[in-house]
């Protein structure tokens, strides 16, 4: 933790909020994605499928949340087929 607390100003957070999402919609078009509004972007991560970005997929794995909702599918489609 830093040893000084700065205030920041409403327009410093509305700077990098707008910079932001100019960034993943540059991203977005890029990749012909539809949105509905641009403020959809403020938060959440956008990635690109550069050889960069999705290393870190292919040494880590999925995330544990879409582990869990891949498995949950798989229960699903399993109970489906079943019956």
């Amino acid at each position: 933790m830093k040893p000084y607390h700065q205030n920041r100003s409403r327009a410093y957070y509305r700077h990098h909020r707008r910079r932001m999402i100019q960034r993943k919609l540059k991203i977005a078009k890029c990749y012909d994605w539809h949105f509905r509004y641009t403020g959809q972007f403020a938060k959440g991560k956008v990635h690109c499928s550069c050889w960069m970005c999705a290393v870190k997929t292919k040494k880590d794995g999925f995330p544990h949340s879409q582990v869990k909702q891949l498995n949950y599918l798989q229960s699903q489609l399993e109970e489906y087929l079943d019956n």
